[in-house]
């Protein structure tokens, strides 16, 4: 029999049908707010409301013994196990109680008629009478408890045992209380041993006691029972016990089940790679699992105590955004029916993908699920993907930049080339003499064909990493004259300047790929100064290096395009292919060079007002100057 109730000032909220009908209350009545108070006896209701409020306040479970008043001014003894359901220590917990009818033994109907009974003032028939209808009430009362009320002698032969027995495992009452050994004798084979020592150890130390066993019924079902038992004593000295056994078989089957299915919830938690917590409306932690505790770093020390604030005051230390975080679990408050799915940017480069939703009973929303996953590994490989892809359709847009360019290129010296060839033919059938205007020009085409296939020869042994370089003493100072000298004529709408020191500076390199270096830096020059003007070399020295450079007062170059401008087929957005010409080859040729020689190439430059070109060369002679080397 059991009812349900809270509040520290006890109400109850339901009450079993057999403890109602062992009352004689009707549901309603036991509902009403002083209910407890009429229906418990007034000199055990204290003692009933102390074991109430301890069990409320402070969680945990008490038995009390106490009378009862039913219907008809009947008193039953009851003993009630008080178990906490929910406590709060203002009061506001809730309790379940296991009621049980404490059932004396049966005692002998009055034998003697001669004599009167003054005490009632009654003939001993009409107390024989009485006691036989008060019998009768108590065995009506206990076949009404949803259990077997029984009493046995401190031997275990039972002297009362309810009707409920033949109900519950098919046996008569008079076999219960015909056979000395019937209880051990039907109980399952798995608890005979112990069930019995379990019991006669409580009995001898006159101790209440309260056990699970099972017993086979006369089908052969097994029928798990919980027995209630009080030893009755004199001079510590076991003389009887009374209990009552209640049938708990659907209560452990739905146990077992509710534990295999628990079990099978928490495996699946803990075998799952994604971190989960689950907070109620309170902010407590209702579960998590371990690889959550993975996730955030959690310590076993900080899981005492914790609650949502707590957790959240500590994931706030860990995120890359805090008020981002705390913004988006104060939002979910605020709207407990909303899903949610974002991503987590830690401190220490992890990143998390959370995902939440609402916690349901039934209709009813009890808490919030939140779930984490580490993702970092791959939003990384997608980073990388995604750069792949960038870099070959990168590739992929030079490579026909590169066609569209070199087919422009390879084409425009082809034209005049052959022009100047047809009108040297028609020269020759007509005997006439050859222009000397004609094959210069022919050969000057010529000259610009083999410089862009060798352009393109020099970009492909880079890339092959087999561009040979000869090493020997160049005088850096003679090497620019010769080159300056060869450009002048090609050149005369730019004024070249040149300056050196007075002590010369000897290269260990390559003399031709060095000039080759400055003529593509001259060219470039003059290419980009299209309304001429002055352009400048300039050879010093700063410490042991040797520094070349060349300025112009052309286009310019724009400050986000210059950390491309040595890039394979690079062509600055001011410098168009229909305007300049060229494969985008030479500047990116050139630091190969340099670099090969152990220098250094770079430029200054601001659009609209020219570009200065600067590369060192280590100097084999002269003194170290203390002077720093100017940089981009």
């Amino acid at each position: 029999m059991l009812w349900l109730g809270g509040g520290l000032l006890p109400r109850l909220r339901w009450v079993s049908p057999s403890l109602l009908q062992a009352l004689g209350h009707s549901l309603e009545e036991c509902k009403a707010r002083d209910f407890v108070q009429r229906l418990v006896h007034p000199e055990d209701l204290d003692r009933v409301l102390e074991a109430w409020r301890r069990v409320i306040r402070t969680g945990g479970s008490s038995s009390v013994e106490f009378r009862a008043e039913a219907t008809q001014g009947r008193l039953v003894h009851l003993s009630v196990e008080l178990s906490a359901v929910e406590s709060a220590a203002d009061g506001g917990g809730e309790l379940i109680g296991t009621v049980r009818v404490l059932v004396p033994a049966a005692r002998p109907v009055f034998q003697s008629p001669s004599t009167t009974c003054p005490l009632l003032g009654e003939t001993p028939e009409e107390v024989a009478q009485e006691l036989t209808r008060s019998e009768r009430e108590h065995v009506e009362l206990t076949d009404t408890v949803d259990g077997i009320v029984w009493s046995t002698d401190a031997r275990f032969r039972f002297t009362f045992v309810s009707k409920q027995a033949e109900r519950l495992l098919g046996y008569s009452t008079q076999k219960w209380m015909q056979e000395p050994d019937f209880w051990v004798k039907h109980l399952h084979p798995e608890d005979q041993d112990w069930a019995p020592a379990f019991c006669m150890k409580a009995a001898m130390e006159c101790r209440a006691h309260e056990f699970e066993y099972r017993m086979i019924a006369a089908d052969g079902r097994v029928v798990w029972l919980r027995d209630i038992v009080t030893v009755i004593s004199e001079d510590g000295v076991p003389r009887e016990l009374r209990g009552i056994m209640v049938d708990i078989t659907e209560h452990r089957r739905a146990r077992e089940y509710l534990e295999h299915m628990v079990s099978l919830l928490r495996a699946t938690l803990e075998s799952t790679a994604d971190g989960v917590v689950v907070v109620d409306q309170r902010r407590r932690v209702t579960a998590y699992n371990r690889r959550f505790l993975e996730l955030w770093r959690m310590s076993d020390e900080f899981r005492k105590d914790w609650d949502g604030e707590k957790m959240l005051r500590y994931a706030l230390t860990q995120v890359q955004h805090p008020e981002q975080f705390r913004e988006r679990v104060l939002a979910l408050r605020t709207a407990p029916e909303q899903e949610s799915h974002d991503t987590i940017e830690m401190r220490d480069g992890r990143i998390l993908e959370r995902y939440s939703r609402p916690q349901r009973l039934g209709d009813t929303i009890i808490g919030r699920v939140w779930s984490y996953r580490d993702v970092t590994t791959e939003r990384r490989a997608q980073a990388e993907r995604e750069r792949l892809l960038h870099e070959a359709e990168e590739a992929i847009r030079v490579r026909d930049d590169f066609l569209s360019i070199a087919s422009h290129e390879l084409k425009t010296p082809l034209t005049p080339l052959k022009l100047h060839l047809q009108v040297l033919r028609q020269r020759a059938v007509s005997g006439q003499p050859f222009p000397l205007q004609h094959v210069e020009k022919a050969l000057a085409q010529v000259a610009r064909l083999s410089g862009l296939i060798n352009d393109l020869l020099d970009t492909s042994r880079i890339q092959a990493g087999r561009l040979e370089l000869r090493h020997e003493p160049v005088p850096l100072q003679q090497l620019t004259r010769e080159v300056l000298a060869d450009l002048r004529p090609v050149s005369p709408h730019h004024t070249l300047e040149y300056e050196e020191p007075d002590e010369t500076l000897t290269i260990q390199g390559d003399r031709g790929r060095l000039a080759q270096v400055l003529v593509n830096l001259l060219e470039n020059a003059i290419k980009y100064s299209p309304m001429g003007g002055t352009i400048r070399l300039t050879v010093e020295r700063y410490g042991g290096q040797a520094l070349v450079s060349v300025t112009d007062r052309g286009i310019g170059i724009p400050s986000d395009q210059k950390a491309h401008l040595f890039e394979r087929f690079f062509r600055a957005r001011n410098a168009p292919i229909s305007g300049f010409g060229g494969l985008g080859l030479g500047l990116y040729i050139c630091r190969d060079i340099v670099e090969h020689h152990g220098g250094r190439i770079w430029v200054e430059s601001e659009v609209g007002s020219g570009s200065t070109f600067r590369f060192t060369l280590p100097a084999l002679e002269g003194a170290a100057d203390a002077h720093a080397l100017p940089g981009p």
